[in-house]
């Protein structure tokens, strides 16, 4: 499925998911916050929606204008580079924010959350999607994971999985979070949370296992070990979050 087939499908799943716990479609000016190659953003401007995104990865900035190019021209002007601190948008001026499998990767969620509801105007909401580390799975990699593994080790437990290849991404790009993390933060600054997936699908022998690592050749072991359990079965849901700024 390509970037473009993928938003359309986030989109959609999107504005039923906002109807369901916002009881109306989403509309208005729409956040994209970590708006990637640009899939979502392309789909709601194509269904008639105000839309920006922001992003502040120079590669994803690349695909994006590509797709926009070739897809959707429009879509060039939605997209905002930023370093990942203040956003340069004036506070109260979205209606919704929406950030499918960002957190995971963002190193102060804190600062991140307080900049979104910020610029979200009261009665704005927020979709939150993103790994929980307490599902024991990395979706980048869709293998099990063990809950807040030493990162000096994820190179050798990939490599133990059979997926060496995602070792390097694993090591420097993923933060491990959890939706009690991303709650507490969000009913700290004001905001009324309407539904939140809070009872992880853990995995308890993994994460006994993932305590007892103390090198690289542990990690690698265990690695192996995970591997000959397939098939794997990824969490039916993972961090899912929808609040209001009241």
């Amino acid at each position: 499925m390509s970037i473009i087939d993928r938003g359309a499908k986030r989109f959609r799943r999107y504005s039923l998911d906002h109807a369901k716990y916002f009881g109306s479609r989403p509309s208005g000016r729409v956040l994209d916050f970590g708006c990637g190659a640009g899939g979502f953003v392309i789909a709601a401007l194509q269904e008639g929606l105000d839309v920006a995104g922001i992003e502040v990865d120079p590669g994803r900035e690349e695909e994006y204008r590509e797709n926009a190019e070739s897809v959707e021209p429009r879509a060039m002007d939605c997209l905002t580079m930023y370093d990942g601190r203040l956003m340069p948008y004036a506070s109260n001026s979205f209606d919704h924010c929406y950030t499918w499998f960002v957190f995971e990767h963002v190193t102060s969620p804190q600062a991140s959350l307080r900049e979104i509801i910020r610029v979200l105007k009261p009665g704005g909401t927020l979709s939150l999607f993103a790994d929980d580390t307490r599902n024991c799975w990395d979706g980048h990699a869709e293998s099990p994971w063990p809950p807040y593994f030493p990162r000096e080790f994820a190179d050798a437990y990939a490599q133990g999985l059979g997926l060496p290849e995602q070792g390097q991404f694993l090591t420097d790009h993923v933060v491990y979070i959890s939706a009690p993390t991303i709650l507490e933060i969000l009913t700290t600054l004001g905001m009324r949370i309407v539904y939140a997936n809070s009872k992880p699908e853990m995995d308890p022998a993994l994460a006994a296992e993932g305590v007892q690592v103390t090198t690289a050749d542990e990690a690698r072991a265990l690695g192996e070990r995970v591997a000959s359990r397939k098939p794997w079965k990824s969490p039916t849901e993972n961090l899912t979050i929808f609040a209001i700024k009241d």
